[in-house]
């Protein structure tokens, strides 16, 4: 039963607790009002067959417009881990996908996706396996679907039962999500490189280290040639969401912490993880970070392989190419001059091949 009224200048909704309204608001509603109002209005059902065919043409559009930013607000909160704040935009699009395509339709799998992985966030892994048996059940009424789509179905699965325990069942859903995603993307492609990770993680669980740091040593190798290729051709980040790079930089942050906890952070591994953050920090723009990373690599390889090895070398060179950062959030050059905006971050990329050890 409802028990609060949430109030805007365009509509009025009502929710059984305020929890639940201040979701809905902060999660999509306070981006969606103005058009969810007029979606919301009670339709004239007077007029000639054309007019009546051209207020639903209008509806039907007003709610394929809806529905991206819908998905693009719950993948934003999924990324920061505010997971209550994305359901909202993930069951608005589900709404307006159904009005539009029906039950069964293939664009469900994306939202139905996001609320699975909403639920697994806040733990509530019932909740998470209904909505991926709800996008299973729309791939199979659509063999044609991508095998980026069954991968992401697969590695959601997988994540489940590693919540569950089920490791084995973990590490075969896992198998296919690489499986897939080498089919569509290349088993080098930084996506796939997710897939590697989640099953880094199941082997370190198991005890099986070697394992975990084999498939973590995989996950550094595939981001670093990444960052490294886009100083030749910086059309290859063209495909790459923001999403997609801050898990890039969970993943890696991860590797590098658990590389200092097994091997020490004076290990070559442990600065290896660190130079290809900082390559990554680089390239998001977060300067801060990128230099305390960077720094620390070069000091590592300077002790361990001594200045003049191409490892020492390529990292000295991408910090001579990178300005310290100011106190005051400027960036700094040696002699304490600030300077303007950073050139592309690649620029300063050079005889990278032979960076990683």
């Amino acid at each position: 039963m409802a028990t609060v009224e949430c109030e805007t200048r365009h509509l009025t909704l009502y929710y059984a607790s305020r929890e639940h309204a201040e979701q809905a608001w902060y999660g999509i509603i306070h981006k969606i009002a103005p058009l969810l109002g007029s979606l919301r209005e009670s339709q004239a059902i007077v007029g000639s067959e054309e007019d009546r065919a051209k207020r639903e043409y209008a509806l039907e559009m007003s709610k394929r417009a809806l529905i991206t930013p819908c998905q693009e607000e719950a993948a934003k909160f999924l990324v920061s881990g505010r997971y209550e704040l994305a359901i909202p935009g993930a069951i608005f699009a589900i709404t307006f996908i159904k009005d539009i395509h029906g039950n069964g339709a293939l664009d469900l799998v994306p939202p139905y996706l996001q609320l699975a992985e909403a639920n697994l966030g806040l733990g509530r892994l019932g909740k998470s396996e209904e909505f991926l048996s709800l996008a299973n059940w729309s791939i199979l009424k659509n063999p044609d679907c991508s095998q980026v789509i069954r991968s992401q179905l697969h590695r959601n699965f997988g994540r489940l039962y590693l919540a569950q325990g089920k490791l084995d069942d973990a590490l075969r859903e896992l198998t296919k999500d690489v499986y897939c995603l080498s089919l569509e993307k290349g088993p080098e492609h930084v996506v796939t490189s997710g897939g590697y990770y989640h099953m880094a993680g199941i082997f370190y669980t198991q005890h099986r280290v070697e394992c975990a740091l084999a498939f973590y040593d995989k996950v550094i190798d595939i981001w670093y040639k990444f960052l490294a290729s886009l100083r030749s051709d910086s059309t290859l980040a063209e495909d790459i969401s923001e999403s997609q790079l801050q898990e890039g930089v969970d993943m890696i942050k991860y590797i590098e912490h658990t590389r200092v906890k097994l091997l020490g952070d004076d290990h070559i591994a442990s600065a290896e993880a660190k130079y290809t953050l900082g390559l990554l920090y680089i390239f998001i723009g977060d300067k801060k970070s990128a230099f305390d990373c960077l720094t620390a690599a070069e000091a590592v390889y300077s002790r361990h392989l001594g200045p003049d090895h191409p490892s020492t070398r390529d990292v000295i060179q991408v910090l001579k190419a990178f300005p310290h950062p100011g106190d005051d959030g400027s960036t700094m050059n040696g002699s304490g001059v600030a300077l303007e905006e950073m050139h592309h971050p690649v620029q300063g990329l050079h005889n990278s091949e032979q960076a990683l050890i």
